[in-house]
């Protein structure tokens, strides 16, 4: 199957999930993104398309679970959609009338997602042994890869000896090629099966992963070569992640049922951040050492924590070859095989489709939201405050370690890997219910400025109580303005585009991972080179400018973008 029919079959299955649902512009609500990668890598690729409103939630093994009259996404996929559940079931009046007295009851109080979350936590008691060995393949994977990806940019001046400018280049090109192998590699792991990507993926991590630490040991430091083999080893690398996560998501699917669908996307989400917090405290132990007392170990630095990774990616093999086997990988399939039916309409549509590339793609760009001004202004308007994520991995560390005092230099990881995941898995659903009343455009204001604010903190200087306020209240912002980005850019579709809107959304994104590489690097040589003298306060004026721009630029477009979105309410009331 071609990913351009990939594409088309999954816009349709959103865009009929929309059209059955008359409501799901108010109740619509999502999951937070702090590591937001495009939907259609995370959901179109990470089961076959005609299986894809499955995936959404949209019949027995929802993705989303029912909370105070909201759709709650305890699954959390990297950019995520929301649902109602049934969506293909027109409401009679009576169930209308009832589901309105039902709206105006819950509104009354605030919903309790804990309560919700902990029902969901009892539902998986009888899941089958695939669906847990799926999940902590998925642990493992959070584990390695940001304990590599925070250290990626350090290596490569550090150890590699190239230059920060270069090293930041190369960071960019292998978080851009995730996102592009997901595309390519998850209809290939529809087809090996999820065990087979699984194992595909890990062997993958350990070639790419290993031949990083290995590299400065034959080559010159800074050579042409050096740079060479490091750019191949980070495309092997990011080709195990174009196998992992779509696999993961489709283990998930077919190992579960209508009770335990949701949950576990969630414990995906949940061990992916997780695996954030672990290697957080994991990472600055191996990498600077214990100093404690008559304990005093100096610790094996960024290679030892690369090490550390490939073992971890070691130990997933290990668990896939002998414990996750042929025959255990049937009996989950079968344990849910409820939840596996098979359309074979598209499927026939498919091969037609697959006979002529070029007309899929002319019919996937047709009536491309591209023509659509305050749907293209909305996304990218957001584009400046998404620069911060890339920050995370790009700027934080090389920032903290080399402006900050030593002993947070130290526990650089820490500070930066273990604040922002446990605020957004535990404040995305309380904040979301504190602000369900406010209007999703207001809610991107505000947030997106509680985000962008804080980065002129630096603008004082590298002080530490300025640093975990950074993190806390950017954070927080997150929480508040990612969860209702792509609501927002649901709500501005037109009847019938969704699907592509979504889509569409998700490239502003996918243009940071890849091209915020390309300046970071010289502004961290100019501004706050290795060895000094350091400038760090300019540099971060110039990073809160860039981030500003985004909430002032959703209030001066609030009239036109939302008039337009006055015009299409009042157009479909009227049809």
């Amino acid at each position: 199957m071609s990913p351009v029919h990939h594409l088309k079959l999954f816009q349709e299955s959103l865009e009929s999930l929309f059209i059955h649902n008359p409501k799901i512009q108010k109740n619509i609500c999502l999951c937070s993104a702090p590591r937001q990668d495009m939907l259609l890598a995370n959901c179109g690729w990470s089961t076959a398309p005609l299986d894809a409103h499955r995936i959404l939630g949209t019949e027995s093994d929802a993705l989303f679970e029912q909370a105070g009259g909201q759709c709650w996404s305890v699954a959390a996929l990297e950019a995520p959609i929301a649902c109602e559940a049934n969506p293909g079931e027109e409401m009679s009046e009576n169930d209308h009338s009832e589901s309105t007295s039902s709206e105006e009851k819950e509104s009354k109080g605030i919903p309790n997602p804990f309560a919700e979350l902990a029902s969901s936590f009892r539902a998986l008691k009888g899941a089958p042994i695939g669906f847990w060995y799926t999940n902590f393949a998925y642990w493992l994977d959070g584990i390695s890869y940001f304990g590599m990806l925070t250290l990626l940019a350090m290596f490569f001046h550090d150890v590699a000896g190239l230059s920060d400018s270069t090293g930041h280049k190369l960071v960019s090109i292998y978080t851009g090629l995730i996102t592009g192998f997901m595309l390519i590699f998850g209809p290939v792991s529809d087809k090996l099966g999820v065990r087979r990507s699984l194992i595909i993926s890990a062997l993958l991590y350990i070639i790419g992963r290993s031949v990083l630490p290995l590299v400065p040991s034959f080559l010159l430091p800074g050579s042409i070569s050096m740079i060479l083999i490091c750019l191949v080893a980070l495309v092997v690398a990011a080709a195990g992640n174009g196998f992992m996560q779509p696999s993961c998501y489709a283990g998930v699917r077919k190992f579960s049922d209508e009770k335990t669908a949701a949950m576990g996307y969630g414990l995906l989400y949940a061990g992916m951040n997780l695996g954030i917090v672990i290697i957080g405290i994991i990472s600055p132990r191996i990498r600077t050492g214990i100093h404690i007392g008559s304990l005093d170990f100096d610790g094996f630095g960024i290679v030892g924590v690369f090490w550390f990774c490939v073992f971890v990616n070691v130990l997933m093999l290990l668990g896939l070859i002998f414990l996750f086997t042929n025959k255990i990988e049937r009996e989950s399939e079968q344990a849910s095989a409820g939840s596996t039916e098979k359309v074979e309409e598209p499927a026939r549509e498919d091969r037609q489709s697959s006979k002529n590339p070029l007309r899929a793609i002319a019919d996937w760009f047709k009536g491309a939201p591209i023509s659509d001004g305050r749907f293209m202004f909305f996304i990218f308007v957001l584009m400046p405050v998404q620069t911060l994520f890339a920050y995370q991995w790009l700027v934080l560390p090389q920032y903290v370690t080399r402006a900050y005092s030593q002993i947070v230099a130290d526990n650089m990881e820490s500070i930066v890997n273990i604040a922002n995941p446990l605020i957004i898995v535990l404040g995305v659903p309380v904040i979301t219910a504190l602000t369900r009343k406010v209007p999703v455009y207001r809610m991107m204001i505000i947030g997106s400025l509680v985000s962008a604010l804080p980065t002129f903190f630096f603008c004082l200087g590298p002080k530490f109580h300025l640093l975990m306020s950074y993190i806390i209240l950017f954070s927080l912002g997150e929480a508040m303005w990612q969860p209702r980005f792509l609501q927002f850019a649901a709500e501005l579709a037109p009847k019938g585009k969704t699907g592509a809107y979504i889509a569409y959304a998700n490239i502003p994104w996918f243009m940071i991972k890849a091209l915020a590489g390309l300046y970071t690097g010289k502004l961290m040589e100019s501004y706050c080179p290795a060895g000094g003298p350091f400038n760090t306060e300019t540099m971060w004026l110039i990073y809160g400018f860039i981030a500003v721009t985004s909430p002032v630029g959703l209030v001066l477009g609030s009239r036109w973008v939302e008039k337009g979105l006055k015009v299409r309410s009042e157009r479909a009331v009227e049809a």
